[in-house]
């Protein structure tokens, strides 16, 4: 559990130097940049050779992709209904959807339903969440920031990104072994992603929310922690698949919302510090939900 200890600290760090005011107004800017461009493309390059397919991938990825689209769906169609704003609907659709399905997913179901499950939620983030964060993430990012009005410049917008590039790059290395001092060197740096990030967010975060903020906020913490994992539940449920890899699928479809997904908002600045609140209060009230769900699985 010590990569939870990882976040929680590092967002009560962001936190005080919030307070402090010891660090420049622009820091959160730069720690964000530093993690597009560095830290995140580092993440991507170390861990995607290491996938190892087979048959039984097409329970956690098939289920992750119905989530995903799931909860798109439902949160897409009550922006429109609620009339938020464009920044505040572009920000809930990154990040109600794409669920911290590997940093604090993977620890938490080794916590809950031990190292056979690892697996399980390894393909669940690597092949639905971290996938769609590095396209269709990018896209939406684009679209909703205003920075793209087509289907071509949406499109270059994914191409020239650099963790789309790090993700087509690291695919075709699958069949290379990294040289030990080229891995070791990707593993130290793609270790300071969520640590800079997590100080990054609780640099913007504010506890106190603009009265307009409440609604989505309330709303996007229940679709990613109850709807969506009710979903997956009804899902496996419909179609009889029980077992490990079911009890896997529901956890990691009721984790909380994605840090780079937030990343990715604050750095198109789609309601920078609503995106921030969102990560914070629902890493806090995940870590809950998530063993509520466990409950709920056994009995």
């Amino acid at each position: 559990m010590s990569n939870i200890a990882v976040v929680i600290i590092c967002l009560i760090v962001g936190l005080l130097f919030q307070r402090s005011k010891h660090l420049p107004e622009n820091a959160a800017a730069a720690l964000n940049g530093y993690v597009i461009y560095v830290a995140l493309p580092a993440l991507i390059l170390a861990e995607i050779p290491k996938l190892t397919l087979n048959h039984e991938a097409l329970i956690p990825v098939v289920a992750a992709w119905a989530v995903m689209c799931f909860s798109a769906a439902i949160t897409f169609f009550t922006a429109r209904w609620l009339q938020w704003s464009r920044e505040i609907t572009g920000a809930l659709m990154l990040l109600v959807p794409l669920g911290n399905t590997g940093f604090v997913g993977i620890p938490l179901i080794e916590a809950h339903l031990g190292s056979k499950g690892i697996p399980y939620a390894i393909l669940y983030d690597q092949l639905g969440t971290f996938v769609a964060l590095n396209t269709l993430g990018i896209a939406l990012a684009a679209y909703y920031a205003g920075g793209a009005t087509s289907a071509t410049k949406i499109l270059r917008n994914i191409l020239v990104f650099p963790s789309f590039i790090a993700l087509i790059l690291a695919l075709l290395l699958r069949f290379f072994t990294y040289p030990d001092w080229l891995a070791e060197a990707l593993a130290r740096i793609s270790s300071t992603l969520v640590p800079v990030v997590m100080v990054a967010v609780g640099l913007q975060w504010r506890f106190k929310l603009e009265s307009t903020h409440l609604l989505p906020l309330v709303l996007g913490i229940f679709y990613i922690l109850v709807l969506s994992p009710a979903f997956a539940w009804f899902g496996l449920w419909l179609f009889d698949i029980q077992g490990l890899a079911a009890q896997v699928v529901v956890l990691e479809a009721g984790m909380p919302a994605m840090i780079s997904a937030g990343v990715l908002a604050i750095s198109h600045n789609l309601a920078p510090r609503f995106a921030a609140s969102m990560v914070g209060y629902s890493l806090l009230v995940g870590l809950v939900s998530v063993w509520l769900w466990r409950v709920l699985l056994v009995h």
